[in-house]
């Protein structure tokens, strides 16, 4: 299947970008955009500006739990040993974070609501990941007072700049699968009645993708991941970093979509991160899935469209890649609650 973006296609997004900045442009002048113009760095409270408020200081509700599993000093994968992730738990009462056990958190199974997961993006280091980690977990959960209890997993890979942006980025792509397969090998050890949400940041919703492949079977990167009855899992894809055609069959993730019963997918035509996104592959034009959406949604079955949810945010986000413009916005983190949090 040729990946390139078709010359039609290309043209009416090239028209979108800029009927997007002219109608924020336009937004200035008469004084109705709280934000920063597409394209330039916006920060979180520009964005939460235009939000409804709901709750103006962070905090972490009674009846929730918030954890890191962090995989940073982790290397290449050996499926005879169990992974050594380091993990905390965040003590809201001091505050601070605790040293925590694998063990430990599986203990909470029974008691869990459901567990919420955020996997961060590229460029971000550990302080950056739990804080990206705690503002999701707040407009997810947090700021709601009637929301049901919740486990929040923030999930932090080695994503720190490498020298050398193409360098990086392809580096990054192969780390990518490594630490799916760590993500399939910790949701494998949650019990099968409980219930998952993952929200996957560019990078991210490839990690979590790779990790929903191997655990329907798959193989990825040659590696396979013990068989098991996994739990339950619903999906968020923002700017997905993630080969646009790689869930469908005979595709890279294609064992994916058979692991979650729903996806919200979103995509920007906009994204300048995401267009350049062609570049990851010495050969080929892979186009991203956060930057086209999902390509040959008809060689799917009608069940499997049917758990598939797509947005397209090219007017919400603009002309930017920055996670703050995906979580502050109500039409992204509103439709992202309804599937991570499993409102059904």
């Amino acid at each position: 299947m040729n990946c390139s973006v078709p010359q039609r296609a290309a043209s009416r997004r090239r028209f979108l970008c800029s009927l997007t900045a002219a109608l924020t442009a336009a937004c200035y002048l008469i004084g109705l955009a709280p934000i920063a113009l597409a394209g330039e760095p916006a920060h979180p409270s520009q964005i939460a500006a235009s939000c409804p408020p709901v709750c103006q200081t962070f905090r972490v509700r009674p009846q929730d739990e918030i954890w890191v599993v962090s995989t940073r000093c982790l290397g290449c994968p050996n499926a005879a040993v169990e992974p050594n992730w380091t993990i905390w738990k965040y003590d809201a009462a001091t505050p601070r974070w605790l040293n925590a056990t694998a063990e430990e958190f599986y203990k909470q199974d029974e008691r869990a609501g459901v567990t919420a997961a955020y996997i961060h993006g590229n460029l971000i280091d550990t302080s950056w990941a739990l804080r990206d980690g705690l503002d999701v977990y707040f407009q997810l959960a947090g700021c709601k007072d009637d929301e049901p209890p919740v486990r929040f997993v923030i999930w932090s890979w080695p994503s720190d700049k490498i020298r050398g942006p193409l360098r990086d980025v392809r580096a990054k792509a192969c780390r990518s699968d490594t630490d799916a397969y760590y993500l399939a090998r910790f949701l494998d050890g949650m019990q099968p009645q409980v219930k998952v949400g993952l929200v996957g940041y560019s990078y991210g919703a490839r990690i979590a993708a790779g990790a929903l492949h191997l655990m329907g079977g798959g193989q990825l990167a040659g590696q396979l991941a013990p068989a098991s009855d996994p739990p339950q899992v619903r999906v968020a894809f923002w700017a997905a970093a993630e080969h646009d055609d790689w869930l469908l069959p005979g595709r890279n993730h294609e064992r994916a979509l058979s692991q979650a019963d729903r996806w919200f997918i979103t995509r920007n035509y906009c994204d300048p991160v995401l267009s350049r996104y062609r570049w990851l592959e010495k050969c080929g034009d892979p186009v991203a899935l956060g930057y086209s959406g999902l390509v040959g949604s008809n060689l799917l079955t009608a069940e499997q469209n049917a758990r598939i949810e797509e947005l397209d945010v090219t007017s919400l986000v603009g002309k930017s890649h920055d996670m703050p413009r995906y979580l502050f916005s109500p039409p992204i983190i509103e439709p992202t609650r309804r599937v991570v949090l499993w409102h059904d």
